[in-house]
């Protein structure tokens, strides 16, 4: 019973935060020390390309990792991360560790601890004027690495953005636009500080052919004051993906309405959604414009957010602790989106299986009327799980079909407010989807300042579109070519006797009766080669999203066959289609994707791929061009 009560005590957890040098430990496991701040209160760290940031909160040290927002916390977190231990093994391992090394063995880490008896006596003194709060701190150590001052000394990029001085000394956003000092390239950038209830979180940097966000979590949005001053009520906001599209937006469409203006830079996290809903339960605003870029990414971002937004609720104190009062949710989807596809998971509550049958057979009517009228339906659906209580569906589309899944979120935004109680139901006009008539709303601005009018933009939209596409289909055939080379190089390789896989991967480049054939109905095959860093077993990696995008698509695919050495995998498949089928346009598009993403190989013979391109691009050309979908 005595050995329980201490495997289990709480105190020793805290110990070890206060007592083990994470650096110093994370030294020993690998990691370089890279850099420091100026007063050894931060340092930054890597491990085959791993990155991590350690500082200080309070008297324990605390890390976290650019590159993933869930990986952060303390030495036991970070023991608990790397290492797979539960928190029992954890404790075993940090008592050996402290039994190990009783002492620091790096300077470094004897700053660290030296640092930390400091501020502890400073706490313990109490001497509230030598203590940084948290904001004071991150504030100072972004300043340290950027050169940030709270100014905007240089307009020259702004200005090249189409954006003029009135747009820029509007109330809206003076103090939310700094200038970096010089670099070593001579540069000074223009900063856009993004900030959570803590104050400064992060600093995104532009110029012209530039663009950085400083590696830290992403745990801030960039928000603007009131257009009419600080403290005015406002009536709308307006969010979208970056500061200067904010700017763009409120220099083409600012109606005097007071709006606020907040900008994610970039891809949305869970923390930046809370950050914007805290905003409008602050502001209160009677309207929510969403003015994100008119493409898949933008239309994702804008599912989500019909999801996650509401007016403003009313706060309310649970335990001591700050809380808000929630609607009821009869109805809540996400948007994902992978490499080529936007996938929709959808869950409905109800109060029994009849209820949920009916929202499956209203899902696939919709779904129906969306896939009515094309050759190939672009939507596919399925059902995931269906009980008494709840029912979750999963919709897929490919990415450049991903308005029709606004679409849908759109009607599932209608539905749950009609199965909410009447007193819970949100305005039906708070949230509104604004989208640019180009890309993004900069480009629409720019347009505009050369004098466009709104027809000769779509125009000139379509010109940029031309323009993309044809930029795409020279890398494709840059890319056809070197596959071309290379497969060249394989015929001619000469056989080892005893190397099966050679030879059958030879009859297969080879085999003119099988594979280049004039029978559009005989069957074609490729093989599908794919490296990897090795995951471990029973974990999904990329060979497993290749099948299943092969899969999506149509084409016949066959078991994964994987082998591991010296910490890669190394997988294959066989895939097969018919130059006659109708999904040859989707097959013959996810196997070029598939062959451009680096690790993967595919190997094809010249004539089949010549021959399933012209059928892909017959069946393109065959298909009715589609409306665009009214705004």
């Amino acid at each position: 019973m005595e050995q329980k009560l201490i495997e289990n005590d709480p105190q020793e957890l805290e110990r070890f935060k206060q007592t083990i040098d994470l650096v110093g430990y994370a030294q020993k496991q690998g990691y370089q020390l890279k850099e420091q701040g100026k007063r050894g209160d931060w340092q930054h760290l890597e491990n085959n390309g791993e990155h991590i940031i350690v500082s200080r909160k309070d008297d324990k040290q605390i890390y976290f990792n650019p590159g993933d927002d869930r990986d952060k916390g303390s030495i036991i977190d970070f023991v608990k991360t790397r290492e797979n231990k539960s928190l029992g093994e954890v404790r075993q391992h940090l008592r050996a560790y402290l039994n190990e090394t009783p002492e620091p063995q790096s300077s470094v880490s004897t700053t660290h601890q030296n640092n930390l008896s400091e501020r502890s006596l400073e706490k313990s003194a109490k001497s509230l004027i030598e203590i940084e709060t948290e904001e004071e701190k991150r504030t100072r150590l972004i300043a340290e690495v950027l050169g940030v001052k709270k100014e905007l000394s240089d307009r020259h990029y702004l200005h090249s953005r189409s954006l003029s001085d009135e747009t820029i000394d509007s109330p809206a956003f003076k103090g939310r636009i700094f200038t970096t000092e010089k670099n070593e390239h001579g540069f000074r950038n223009t900063a856009f500080p993004l900030y959570n209830e803590n104050g400064l979180a992060s600093v995104e940097q532009k110029n012209t052919g530039f663009k950085n966000l400083l590696e830290l979590p992403k745990d801030g949005i960039w928000v603007s004051y009131p257009t009419q001053g600080k403290d005015t009520p406002i009536e709308r906001l307006v969010v979208s993906e970056s500061a200067i599209d904010s700017l763009s937006y409120h220099q083409l469409h600012q109606d005097g309405k007071n709006t606020m203006y907040i900008a994610t830079a970039g891809t949305v996290t869970e923390r930046q959604i809370e950050l914007i809903q805290r905003v409008i339960d602050k502001q209160n605003p009677t309207e929510l414009i969403l003015a994100n870029d008119r493409d898949a990414g933008g239309r994702k971002f804008n599912i989500n957010y019909l999801n996650d937004l509401q007016p403003a609720r009313a706060f309310k104190e649970v335990a001591d602790q700050a809380a808000y009062s929630e609607s009821s949710r009869p109805i809540q989807w996400h948007a994902t989106a992978g490499r080529y596809h936007t996938n929709l998971r959808v869950e409905y509550q109800h109060q029994n299986s009849e209820e949920g049958q009916e929202r499956i057979k209203n899902m696939v009517h919709q779904v129906g009327r969306i896939n009515a009228g094309q050759d190939e339906p672009s939507i596919e659906m399925k059902v995931q799980r269906t009980t008494e209580k709840d029912t979750v569906i999963k919709l897929s589309v490919a990415k450049a079909d991903t308005a029709q899944l606004e679409i849908i979120s759109q009607e599932l935004y209608r539905q749950r407010e009609q199965l909410r109680p009447e007193v819970e139901r949100h305005p039906s006009n708070f949230v509104r989807v604004a989208y640019p008539l180009a890309k993004d709303f900069n480009r629409d601005l720019e347009l505009t300042r050369q004098g466009l009018t709104t027809e000769q933009i779509r125009e000139q939209v379509r010109k940029d579109e031309q323009e993309r596409e044809t930029q795409r289909i020279v890398k494709e055939q840059q890319r056809a070519t070197l596959l071309n080379q290379e497969q060249a190089q394989i015929r001619v390789q000469p056989l080892a006797p005893d190397n099966r896989r050679q030879e059958k991967e030879m009859e297969l480049l080879n085999a003119p009766a099988a594979l280049a054939g004039n029978d559009p109905g005989s069957e074609k095959q490729v093989i599908v080669k794919i490296q990897e860093v090795d995951k471990g077993s029973g974990v999904k990696g990329q060979a497993e999203a290749v099948k299943d995008t092969l899969e999506r698509s149509g084409a016949n695919v066959g078991d994964i066959k994987s082998q591991v050495e010296s910490g890669l995998k190394n997988s294959e498949m066989k895939v097969s289609y018919h130059l006659n089928d109708p999904k040859i346009g989707k097959i013959s598009q996810a196997i070029e994707a598939v062959g451009s993403q680096k690790g993967n190989t595919v190997i094809e013979h010249t004539t089949d791929r010549a021959k399933r391109k012209d059928a892909a691009q017959k069946v393109e050309l065959s298909r009715p061009s589609q409306q665009e979908i009214s705004r």
